[in-house]
């Protein structure tokens, strides 16, 4: 049995994320977290065979009378130091629906960032794929990537 881990804010992108890896798979479970608080939790408390991250996260979850949390351009890079922090090696991919992503003050392309990720924080990026909704492109990359595992 595989088991996933896909952190996404977005409910129809974390769903659209969800559906299709099902899709590939027969034997699955894939847990959700939508924002860094709760992913950093989920990520401490188990391992996964592979872990789908957005860049961009909120801070916390909505609480009602919480707060309004922060959104985090690059929340889904705290998540990435929280598994080299804890020293554990889970492979992730960055599905983002921005071009580029900021890695200490520099500017990477996707075909790029992986690597520059991986230099920087020392975890197992293996790829990072840029989500265009109508786009069959993410489908095909994500493809190549299930593949791998």
């Amino acid at each position: 049995m595989k088991n996933f881990l896909i952190i996404e804010d977005d409910s129809f992108k974390s769903d659209a994320l969800s559906t299709f890896v099902k899709s590939l798979f027969e034997n699955i479970t894939i847990t959700s977290a939508t924002d860094v608080v709760s992913a950093i939790k989920i990520i401490n408390d188990a391992s996964f065979d592979l872990i789908i991250i957005d860049m961009a996260l909120p801070s916390h979850p909505i609480v009602s009378g919480g707060g309004a949390p922060m959104s985090l351009l690059t929340g889904g890079l705290e998540v990435l130091l929280e598994l080299h922090s804890i020293d554990r090696n889970d492979k992730c991919v960055i599905v983002t629906q921005y071009s580029d992503i900021e890695i200490a003050g520099k500017l990477y392309g996707l075909k790029h960032a992986a690597k520059a990720i991986r230099e920087f924080i020392s975890c197992e990026v293996i790829s990072c794929i840029q989500y265009i909704q109508d786009s069959p492109e993410w489908k095909k990359e994500l493809t190549k990537v299930l593949k791998l595992l």
